[in-house]
């Protein structure tokens, strides 16, 4: 068992730049002095928050509609279990009256 989680340690690891490069936020971070510079430093900052809000609604319908799918998915697999449970209950009743 302590190899498999060895070579995740190890990918991980070879990998942490691009992981971190990924994990940082794509927002515009600067100080800014004058008043107009601020203006415009602000302005920028609105849009790629709306940028960003708009691409994360669109993921958590992405994510609704997968999660939706999983979850019928789920559900026919417990009435296929649960109807072949029957079956095989019937089945061995029948087994054992006919004795």
């Amino acid at each position: 068992m302590p190899v498999p989680w060895l070579a995740l340690g190890k990918l991980v690891m070879t990998n942490l730049d691009t992981i971190v490069n990924v994990a940082k936020p794509l927002l515009t971070r600067k100080k800014v002095e004058s008043l107009p510079n601020q203006t415009e430093l602000l302005n920028q900052q609105i849009s790629e928050l709306q940028a960003v809000s708009l691409s994360n609604s669109e993921q958590i319908k992405e994510l609704a509609a997968q999660l939706r799918q999983v979850v019928t998915t789920l559900r026919r697999l417990a009435i296929a279990a649960i109807l072949i449970s029957v079956v095989s209950l019937a089945a061995a009743i029948v087994s054992i009256l006919m004795r």
